[in-house]
């Protein structure tokens, strides 16, 4: 599926990053949540999680990141650097 729903039951850890991005395996699963304005059909929010982002060697637990956005009138702000 396109949301990486198979990633995650698959457990598949084997895969090599292309480019520094996981193609498949659990580092490709990342779960989305929008928001737009019901008005003009614009997005005004936007948060990507990536669950797995990266397993710790000592622990071998897997830590998380994620990112966000916002877009609203002149509000523009987001959790990445230019």
């Amino acid at each position: 599926p396109a949301d990486s729903t198979t990633e995650c039951i698959g457990g598949r850890e084997d895969v090599t990053p292309v480019d520094g991005v996981a193609p498949g395996g659990l580092r490709s699963a990342l779960v989305l949540v929008g928001a737009y304005d019901r008005r003009t059909g614009c997005p005004v929010l936007g948060v990507i999680n990536e669950p797995f982002f990266r397993r710790d060697p000592l622990t071998r637990r897997w830590q998380g990141r994620y990112h966000w956005g916002v877009a609203y009138g002149d509000t523009r702000l987001c959790s990445l650097s230019p």
